[in-house]
């Protein structure tokens, strides 16, 4: 491994000082065309509580050194070249924040964050934080000869159920986890591996043998009586998911993106072989069910569509009416797990330009000029360019916008005249055809 404090020649290429850390970025060469570009961080800043910025950086990958840039230690990684230190600080600044908005919340849930450094740093002292594992590792957290359902609850986007397992190799409790709409995004399963404790059960019963995640707590006592047991904070600890399990992740996601910016990141992201495991295939009377096991990836949505906030409504009647028929349909809403730490430019461009069939567009003053339909709007022309005159997109025009880019020789519906119901019977047809 090179040393990043000293080469043949060091250029300090910028440096700044701000929002609690004092940076330089030190170009290193070691000989006539080895370069290597790094930064040297040192924390100016520190709380009383809580998670610190030197565990920000050692998320991040920095290592804590003796500094030949800044007088005594920093933490320091390597580069890319083109970095701009103004913006990677603000960057660092906002993820710190999002972290420790996480942190409060998933404690409200008995839940921790590492905390690999701590105060050791400020002080002059060895690194002294707190590390997290698993309390249970014999197991699989399901398994045992005395199971019971001790309570559940739910937010809007998870399930969850707390267990009593007693046997003998445990004792304690298992809280199983499910997303409303599984399977789990890449992020969310890393940001889930993040926290200490976490782990997957392929067929969990509290969920009809669908997979879970989940985590174990061992019960303890220390034999002062009632009040010398865990079950109290296991039990407050699992009535606070409905309130801040949700939150705290997404925190834990946002703090993951801004520092994706640069190329850094806590979270070990693993890419899925596909967007998703299970197909939901509702019906008017019941609620949307996994039948089968049929992989889909991204290039199998039958239809996108894209909409302005003021069209949701259409958009959303649209797309059940879709799925209930067993159409494969991007809607945002039918995927709010997956799309949580996303780079959403880049996905978007993905589900719009190369993921679907058919891409359905309702036309409107407000679609013209949103950001976000305009992102959308040029991915699904750019696909229609190389479709070569097939139909890709369809428009269904909710007033007299004229869309840039869209001939007015391509035939639209309009929403005046044609139902939603009678909207979806048709595209339903050209689908099938």
């Amino acid at each position: 491994m090179k040393d990043l404090h000293a080469a043949l020649k060091t250029t300090i290429v910028q440096q700044v000082d701000a929002s609690g850390f004092r940076i330089k970025h030190v170009r290193l060469q070691y000989t006539k065309d080895d370069f290597l570009d790094t930064l040297h961080v040192q924390p100016s800043s520190y709380s009383t509580a809580g998670l610190q910025s030197t565990d920000l950086l050692s998320f991040m990958g920095f290592r804590r050194s003796p500094c030949a840039f800044h007088r005594g230690e920093c933490y320091v990684s390597v580069i890319p070249k083109e970095i701009d230190l103004q913006i990677f600080a603000k960057s660092a600044a906002a993820a710190f924040l999002q972290l420790g908005q996480a942190e409060n919340h998933l404690e409200g849930c008995g839940l921790a964050l590492p905390q690999p450094e701590g105060w050791g740093f400020f002080f002059g002292k060895p690194s002294e934080g707190r590390r997290y594992s698993s309390e249970y590792t014999s197991g699989n957290g399901h398994v045992a000869p005395r199971v019971q359902r001790l309570k559940e609850s739910e937010d809007d986007y998870f399930s969850f159920v707390l267990t009593w397992i007693e046997g003998s190799g445990a004792k304690g409790w298992t809280t199983h986890y499910r997303a409303k709409h599984m399977p789990l995004s890449a992020e969310f399963a890393a940001a889930l591996e993040f926290i200490s404790g976490f782990a997957s059960f392929a067929e969990c019963p509290e969920f009809e043998f669908e997979s879970c995640w989940w985590r174990f707590t061992s019960f303890r006592e220390d034999g002062s009586g009632v009040f010398g047991r865990n079950t109290e904070y296991v039990h407050r600890g699992f009535d606070g998911h409905a309130a801040h399990f949700s939150p705290g992740l997404k925190a834990l996601l946002s703090a993951h993106v801004e520092l994706e910016k640069h190329g850094f990141s806590f979270l070990k992201i693993r890419t899925p072989a596909s967007f998703t495991d299970r197909h939901y295939v509702a019906s008017p009377s019941k609620r949307p069910q996994p039948p089968t096991s049929k992989q889909i990836d991204l290039g199998d949505f039958d239809v996108a569509i894209s909409f302005a906030g003021t069209e949701r409504e259409y958009a959303k009647q649209l797309a059940e009416l879709l799925r209930a028929s067993g159409f494969r349909v991007f809607y945002d809403d039918f995927y709010p797990e997956q799309l949580w730490g996303k780079d959403l430019v880049a996905f978007f461009d993905r589900v719009y330009r190369k993921a679907s069939k058919y891409c359905v567009m309702f036309i409107s003053t407000e679609y013209a000029n949103r950001i976000w339909t305009t992102h959308e709007r040029r991915s699904a022309q750019a696909r229609a360019l190389e479709e070569k005159g097939r139909e890709y997109i369809l428009p269904i025009r909710v007033d007299q916008t004229d869309l840039e880019g869209l001939p007015p020789t391509v035939g639209y519906l309009p929403l005046d005249q044609y139902s939603i119901e009678h909207i979806a019977e048709l595209l339903m047809k050209k689908m099938k055809g």
